[in-house]
């Protein structure tokens, strides 16, 4: 039986990898990609009400027949899953997660190149209001720990499997499941692997 890899949603805890893991599968799927925290975060940092937050993602879904989306917002989760046609759940160790959140933080706010810098959500790179490097790279291994010690990824993957069945999600444990998975996907494309 073949997947569906028209709509797909990436979850995960932060630096895990989703927005990497999605701009790829975007790439090699011509999909388009939605990353909820450029949906999400407005400029300086300012939050949306919830109303709002799903009425712009509700607005991205909308009469479209290919997409990724990547985040783990619970209050947008209900307005995604229903929808999509595959899962994939990253659940990396602990410790490769504090590194990127130590790397990514550093790389995005010195001159100091440790890891690819991920981009900060669009509207607050636009306001040009960045990020503290001790405070944010402190909250991001909080909330990662955090997510790790609550087990949050058993509760995704249960939600997951009620929602599209066993067959249409992976969940993957290893950047190493994670590359292989990407060159299945180029396989089935009729891209071969690179």
């Amino acid at each position: 039986m073949a997947r569906d890899f028209s709509r797909i949603v990436v979850y995960g805890s932060t630096s895990v990898g989703k927005t990497t893991t999605t701009k790829e599968l975007g790439s090699i799927l011509k999909s388009e990609v939605i990353i909820l925290d450029d949906v999400f975060w407005g400029p300086n940092w300012e939050m949306p009400t919830t109303e709002s937050f799903q009425k712009k993602v509700k607005e991205l879904l909308s009469n479209k027949e290919k997409w990724i989306v990547d985040g783990n917002y619970s209050k947008v989760r209900p307005l995604i899953l229903p929808n999509a046609t595959f899962a994939v759940i990253l659940n990396l160790p602990l410790y490769l997660i504090l590194w990127r959140v130590f790397a990514r933080t550093v790389s995005r706010n010195t001159p100091i190149m440790i890891h690819e810098p991920t981009p900060l959500p669009k509207r607050v790179e636009e306001s040009g209001k960045g990020e503290h490097i001790i405070q944010s790279t402190y909250e991001l291994s909080y909330y990662a720990i955090r997510n790790k010690i609550r087990k949050k990824i058993p509760g995704i993957v249960e939600e997951v499997r009620n929602e599209l069945g066993d067959a249409n999600y992976i969940l993957l444990s290893k950047q190493s499941d994670v590359d292989k998975f990407l060159n299945i996907i180029r396989k089935i494309e009729g891209q071969g692997t690179t």
